[in-house]
């Protein structure tokens, strides 16, 4: 199985300056602006007891600033961030590998490849894994550094949840079981848009969010890769206790590997696709 580290030098170059799937839903941000007199007087016509006199436009402030930065990058010819060495992003390395070893013949480990849209040159994605059966499905795996994160992005499916309406959960909150509102995830939206954007790089129809934390008997492999890697950015994992890594008990209630698996809507494919062909017009 390859690792992100063999080709990070390359994924970087390309990645550079380019709109990238972990980072596109800041281009779906929306903002606002004042009406014409055209639109102020349909306005009124479709409801004369409102008071309203600005419209939602496109781009919004975080779409601007996402925009802003690809273009410094394209000036810079390097990317704005030196390259990660936190400890989440080293855990991701180590842990990553072992869970699609762990998952059946249909599953393909890809995260050493970052890829072109064949259309729009200004946009990549570096997909984690695919699933091939009868429909081609991308897949995003996340290995959450903290327990706490691991919960909140599986709890949906131990309250009975799947698919869209799983992912549903995850972007705009949900009522459980006992009838407590959780409200949405921080990070819902991005994993969500981020599946759906290498899905229109690679063709694909479904998508999965596979969340995965190790069971305590899976430590050892972990940290003998780490070992074995002779990393320094994998000294907390290689000679970190076992008590300060994220694990669950083998004969606790999560279960290691969770899977959020849906077809994705064409209308969400549909609306990324011109949203990016609009932001591609703002690239230098």
């Amino acid at each position: 199985i390859k690792t992100k580290k063999n080709n990070s030098k390359m994924l970087s170059k390309i990645r550079n300056g380019n709109i990238s799937s972990s980072e596109i839903v800041a281009l779906l941000s929306m903002g606002s602006r004042d009406m014409t007199e055209a639109e102020l007087e349909q306005q009124k016509k479709d409801n004369p007891k409102s008071r309203k006199k600005t419209i939602d436009s496109w781009p919004g402030e975080a779409a601007i600033t996402y925009i802003n930065q690809c273009n410094m990058e394209r000036r810079l010819g390097r990317s704005l961030d030196g390259e990660l060495d936190a400890k989440p992003t080293n855990w991701g390395k180590y842990v990553e590998p072992l869970l699609f070893m762990m998952l059946d013949g249909d599953y393909t480990y890809n995260s050493s490849d970052t890829l072109v849209h064949p259309d729009y040159d200004c946009w990549v994605g570096t997909p984690d894994g695919y699933k091939i059966t009868t429909n081609k499905t991308v897949c995003d795996a996340k290995c959450p550094f903290t327990l706490e994160s691991f919960c909140n992005l599986v709890n949906p499916l131990y309250e009975g949840m799947e698919g869209m309406a799983a992912m549903r959960a995850l972007m705009d909150g949900y009522t459980d079981n006992q009838g407590l509102f959780h409200k949405a995830h921080k990070d819902g939206k991005k994993f969500y848009w981020q599946i759906v954007s290498n899905a229109c790089i690679d063709d694909c129809t479904h998508g999965e969010l596979i969340v995965y934390c190790p069971y305590e008997s899976e430590i050892p492999v972990i940290q003998a890769a780490a070992v074995q890697s002779g990393n320094p950015s994998a000294y907390f994992i290689a000679n970190g206790s076992t008590g300060s890594l994220p694990y669950l008990k083998d004969d606790g209630f999560y279960k290691n590997i969770n899977i959020i698996s849906f077809e994705i809507p064409q209308n969400d494919k549909d609306l990324l696709t011109e949203t990016v062909k609009k932001a591609a017009k703002y690239l230098i």
